[in-house]
């Protein structure tokens, strides 16, 4: 009895495994697909991808918002880019490691990068710097993402803020 006790929980257990690879490697597939429909423009079709009730750096956004910052992000980058670095993929769950540049060209006016860039002007200025994004699915649908970006050296680089406090601001 306990021999086969121990034979079905390997099974189980290998059963289990093969189901989260196969979870894990359509959603990586969906995840190649959302970055096509990016560098296609096609923002009504990646918003389609996101589950209705989804959450996005924490808050919850419907698809019309989702498509909206989409469209935000092109207009004040239109050679907006990203290169992945590495990838991990767990069953629900893609951590994706990227190094995202772009030419600041067009006035942002959602609430992209925390809203930092709403209406700023655009000097044409280049930034390049490392994101690491969280992605969780259900049922072939984004319904939570988080990203971690370097919006501080970005917004150096795009020089909306100064590299250094000036002399003044140091002495006080």
């Amino acid at each position: 009895m306990r021999i086969l006790t121990l034979t079905l929980l390997c099974l189980a257990t290998a059963a289990s495994a093969a189901d989260m690879a196969d979870e894990s490697s359509r959603n990586l597939e969906l995840l190649r697909r959302y970055a096509e429909l990016g560098r296609a423009n096609d923002h009504a079709a990646q918003a389609a991808m996101w589950a209705p009730d989804a959450v996005n750096n924490g808050r919850p956004m419907d698809n019309d918002e989702i498509r909206s910052q989409l469209e935000d992000l092109r207009r004040a980058f239109p050679d907006l880019s990203s290169t992945t670095i590495e990838t991990t993929a767990k069953g629900d769950l893609v951590i994706v490691l990227q190094r995202t540049s772009g030419t600041h060209r067009g006035v942002a006016r959602t609430g992209v990068y925390g809203g930092m860039l709403r209406g700023a002007t655009p000097a044409g200025k280049r930034f390049e710097v490392l994101r690491a994004h969280w992605w969780r699915f259900k049922d072939g649908k984004i319904v939570w993402h988080q990203v971690v970006s370097d919006d501080l050296s970005m917004m150096r680089q795009l020089g909306l803020i100064p590299d250094t406090l000036s002399a003044d601001k140091l002495e006080k």
